[in-house]
């Protein structure tokens, strides 16, 4: 009998021992996959700020841009035990990149049963800047992210899709970076595949001030040859819609144009002109449609603003607005400055050879009839509002 208790109490014991391991390596299990997804999450915080330090690197801003772009990530320097260095003036072979170095005391959970209370997860990126302009981001990273069934011209500048490159038409650019495949007609120079997925390069863009109510501004102009409608210069300000029909002649005044709910529609005969001008569509403005109409026939004559925040940029749709814009230049048009639609589809197509440049940024793209990428950024003082970087390490 007493044999019998000392056996039942030594598989007890072992049973207790075989839990405690069990426990243990379960404990570690758990611990060791929330400190693999913290280094993820850290090692796309550094790739992201090393691209914004070496894209910022020539204006010597790389630190404050690095960290500005970690902290944007969920890292910020000297918060919640988080580290982010910079370097730079990293050596890469016979280049001088930015090094981005994002540290963090993470905290453990089964593992302090043996004393381990904390463990320090470190990632490193380096980025060079890239002295290639690129004119064109598709940044959709699934499916068909540039259907281009234009004859695209965009000779000082190159082009980057996320995802597919579906080209009927022709592509003439400096390069053509494709992260997925590229099918159809051939692209000069010939498209690479397999690239870096590249990120929104004007993600750093802040939208304009808020605030409340706003005006419709509408113009219903005669049809025909009748003599053109010209009203007194829109000023800028928070419009509901700017809607044109008819034959109009329309100025735009210098400054921010933000539409807060019902878009901006273009589809008259006049000439719309407006220098040193950004027209900005709230998350809930709806979106942009020019010469959609059968009989629309409308010039456009447009720049964007050489100074401020929106330096270069003529369209701005907030990310969270993912209604489809339809430009039709019809030729004849001059659309100088970035067409930013982050988080839409925009069909853009006829852009005229007048613009000095034009740049085009948004989730999909489609392009048709005949599309001129300038890239003359000689009336910008900083230059294009894209700075380009190229991540290496």
């Amino acid at each position: 009998m007493k044999k019998q208790q000392r056996e039942s109490g030594q598989a007890l014991v072992a049973a207790v021992f075989g839990l405690v391991v069990l426990l243990g390596a379960a404990g570690l299990a758990i611990d060791v996959g929330y400190l693999r997804y913290q280094r993820r999450l850290q090692q796309s915080a550094a790739d992201s700020a090393a691209l914004a330090g070496a894209a910022e690197s020539a204006a010597g801003n790389a630190t404050s841009a690095a960290r500005a772009d970690s902290s944007l990530n969920g890292f910020t320097n000297g918060v919640n035990n988080v580290t982010v260095a910079v370097n730079p003036a990293f050596a890469f072979g016979t280049n001088t990149g930015v090094q981005v170095q994002v540290s963090a005391v993470q905290p453990t959970f089964f593992m302090r049963i043996f004393g381990v209370n904390t463990a320090t997860v470190s990632t490193v990126a380096v980025a060079l800047f890239s002295s290639t302009k690129n004119c064109v981001y598709a940044l959709n990273g699934f499916g068909t992210a540039l259907n281009n069934g234009a004859t695209v011209a965009a000779p000082g500048c190159g082009i980057v899709v996320n995802s597919n490159l579906l080209n009927t038409g022709s592509i003439t650019a400096n390069s053509v970076s494709v992260h997925g495949t590229a099918s159809g007609s051939a692209t000069s120079p010939a498209a690479v595949t397999g690239t870096v997925e590249a990120g929104d390069p004007l993600y750093r863009l802040t939208p304009p001030a808020g605030g409340t109510g706003c005006t419709a501004a509408t113009y219903n102009g005669p049809t025909g040859a009748a003599p053109p409608l010209n009203p007194r210069p829109l000023r800028q300000g928070r419009y509901c819609s700017i809607v044109v029909t008819g034959n109009v002649n329309l100025t735009l005044n210098p400054g921010t144009y933000t539409i807060t709910t019902g878009g901006v529609s273009l589809n008259g005969k006049g000439t719309v002109t407006g220098t040193g001008v950004t027209i900005y569509l709230t998350g809930n403005a709806g979106s942009v449609a020019i010469n959609t109409a059968p009989t629309a026939n409308e010039t456009l004559q447009l720049r964007a603003p050489t100074t401020s925040a929106l330096a270069g940029i003529l369209f701005y749709q907030d990310p969270g607005n993912t209604q489809t814009a339809n430009i039709d230049g019809k030729g004849t048009s001059r659309l100088q400055g970035a067409l930013y639609f982050p988080g839409a589809t925009l069909n853009l197509s006829n852009t005229g050879t007048l613009a000095a440049y034009t740049l085009a940024v948004a989730k999909t793209l489609s392009l048709g009839g005949t599309v001129n990428l300038g890239s003359n950024f000689s009336s910008l003082p900083g230059g294009s509002p894209i700075k380009n970087a190229v991540l290496v390490e």
